[in-house]
């Protein structure tokens, strides 16, 4: 992984730690968060260093009860969760 992304993966950490909730992350269209489909259906994708780079960070939103969520309205997934599982870094393109 390139330093420049390194970084700015620290700060992408540092901002989800300081989040209230994942809304405030979707809120910043720089970091692109997004349901993924298929067999990642329940896990979520950001861009690390913008839409142009090509690393994400795949998260796995849990509900108050420390579980994957089961809901597909993706703004009750977003203002409802506090923790998260990263799940893994990955060159998209790879």
């Amino acid at each position: 992984m390139p330093e420049n992304v390194a970084e700015k993966l620290h700060a992408l950490v540092n901002l989800i730690e300081s989040s209230d909730n994942l809304r405030d992350i979707a809120a910043m269209q720089i970091y692109h968060l997004h349901p993924l489909r298929g067999k990642r259906e329940g896990q979520y994708a950001m861009d690390i260093a913008g839409r142009r780079a090509d690393y994400r960070l795949v998260i796995i939103p849990l509900d108050a009860d420390g579980n994957e969520w089961h809901e597909n309205d993706v703004n009750v997934v977003y203002s409802s969760t506090e923790v998260i599982i990263a799940w893994e870094v990955s060159n998209h393109y790879e």
